[in-house]
């Protein structure tokens, strides 16, 4: 009997478990994306956060759904200050900082975005020396050397937030300020085309700031690789005539 009693109870479990997980939405990939998605005029949530990364993703107008281009997202953070775990993307912390990086082609032309988000330790710092001036990247034992577009000035932005402290096994709710800067970079026919040709390793690539100040990064071959496509889109570069 009390086997038996078992045996119901462990098919009425099995029953709901079904039943749940028919209710859950699949995971889906994102393969598109809308543009005004992509357009940061009010900033962007730290890390990206929602954004499609390290995959080829099409852009697609917002209105009509035509396809307008191709972008590879890629990002990078750090968390000096973490002490078990490295959490960059996790939110704005004191001494974590990040960068996203839009790399593609529409049919208007190409573009690189650098998106960098800055959480200092202190709370205090110069918008405009968050603004990099230029990307140098190693290919294939070459440098590459982007500069930020003359045509779009670059954005800054600046949040609170909040974060939690532990001090003598008591938690303390602490505010601080983040900044953001995203920049664009002029990107003509022979630069895209060897970011297309890359050999698909990992690279290195520096940033280096209006202060003068540099910040060395790697990109993954995957991304690397995934630079034919977004490029490919639009291989020359300029808006049909």
């Amino acid at each position: 009997m009390f086997q038996k009693f078992l045996q119901s109870k462990l098919l009425t479990f099995l029953l709901i478990a079904a039943l749940f997980n028919l209710n859950q939405p699949s995971a889906i990939a994102q393969t598109s994306i809308d543009e005004d998605k992509l357009d940061t005029v009010n900033g962007m949530p730290w890390a990206g956060r929602g954004l499609p990364f390290d995959k080829v993703v099409d852009i697609k107008d917002s209105l009509v759904d035509s396809a307008l281009g191709k972008v590879v997202i890629d990002r990078h953070g750090e968390d000096p200050l973490g002490v078990l775990f490295k959490e960059p993307f996790a939110g704005p912390s004191p001494g974590r900082f990040v960068m996203v990086s839009l790399w593609g082609s529409k049919i208007e032309g190409c573009f690189v975005k650098m998106i960098v988000q800055s959480a200092p330790t202190d709370g205090k710092a110069d918008l405009e020396e968050l603004v990099p001036k230029m990307i140098e990247l190693g290919i294939d034992g070459q440098i590459l050397q982007l500069t930020a577009s003359p045509n779009t000035k670059p954005r800054g932005f600046q949040g609170n937030y909040t974060y939690t402290e532990y001090e003598n096994n008591t938690s303390y709710e602490r505010s601080s300020t983040w900044y953001m800067t995203d920049t664009s970079f002029a990107i003509n026919a022979d630069a895209a085309n060897m970011l297309r040709n890359a050999p698909a390793k990992e690279i290195r690539a520096r940033l280096t700031f209006a202060n003068g100040d540099t910040k060395v990064f790697p990109i993954g071959k995957g991304n690397v690789k995934r630079w034919q496509e977004a490029y490919g889109f639009n291989s020359s570069c300029t808006a049909p005539k």
